[in-house]
């Protein structure tokens, strides 16, 4: 005959698992919003020749951006095609990047500029200057810009085109960029009230503390937020921020830091 046997459970196991799933959700909770970002070509501003320079400035700040593993990067071959199968070319017009953002589930664009590029051959020497432009794809305001610049010699007795030693210029340039916007705290910081004249009120962090002029994009569900905000007083953890795209603001909505 077969016989059954209840088997219990430990009480002490059960209050293990009980802890570590409460310990997964508050984890869950605290994770921050990947915010996911495309990068386009640069306009060339220069009067330089060399081949598909301001591709070659998207491209260096793309890979400036990845390496500092700060926001998750739109393939940058994707960028080039949805572009391309437009028809478009730096600059772009605002809506054409909200649009492309839509389609790419990119909260944010960046733009550029080869302001300026010095080649001197003989001496083996490339000199660069690149800009650099946030764009919030929500309301398409520029939030952020940054700045590179970058002088670079082609090694004693190495010899290589100069284009070699263009990149390399342009690569510098962009790593000095990337520094510039992701230089951030993860900032993930819950909406706990929104005042009826549309302000956000936000329980700020304490260990990394919000600043007047911070831009926060404002998260529920989903890859992409549903607005922006900018911090325009803080009082100790208390963080109040104006919209500025989006609205029908809910409590619980989280606000994560992306420029400042």
């Amino acid at each position: 005959m077969l016989t059954l046997r209840r088997v219990r459970t430990p009480a002490l196991l059960l209050a293990g698992l009980l802890t570590l799933l409460s310990a997964g959700i508050c984890i869950a909770d605290d994770e921050v919003p990947r915010v996911r970002v495309a990068v386009y070509d640069h306009t060339n501003g220069t009067e330089w020749e060399g081949r598909l320079i301001g591709r070659r400035g998207g491209d260096a700040v793309h890979a400036a951006l990845a390496a500092t593993g700060h926001w998750e990067l739109v393939d940058r071959g994707r960028v080039i095609r949805m572009c391309e199968s437009e028809g478009l070319q730096p600059p772009y017009g605002v809506g054409y990047l909200q649009m492309l953002g839509e389609r790419m589930s990119a909260a944010l664009s960046v733009t550029g500029l080869v302001r300026t590029l010095e080649v001197n051959a003989r001496r083996g020497v490339a000199q660069v200057t690149l800009q650099a432009d946030v764009v919030e794809n929500i309301g398409g305001q520029t939030i952020a810009s940054a700045r590179g610049v970058s002088a670079v010699r082609r090694a004693e007795g190495e010899i290589v085109p100069m284009e070699v030693i263009v990149d390399r210029a342009l690569n510098e340039a962009a790593a000095e960029i990337a520094r510039s916007l992701t230089n951030l705290p993860a900032v993930n910081a819950p909406v706990v009230s929104v005042l009826p004249d549309g302000r956000l009120v936000i329980d700020g962090p304490d260990d990394e503390p919000l600043h007047k002029g911070d831009v926060l994009l404002i998260y529920r569900d989903g890859r992409m937020p549903v607005g922006a905000a900018r911090v325009e007083r803080v009082s100790l953890t208390v963080i109040h921020a104006e919209p500025l795209a989006g609205a029908d603001f809910m409590t619980n909505d989280r606000a994560v830091l992306v420029a400042r």
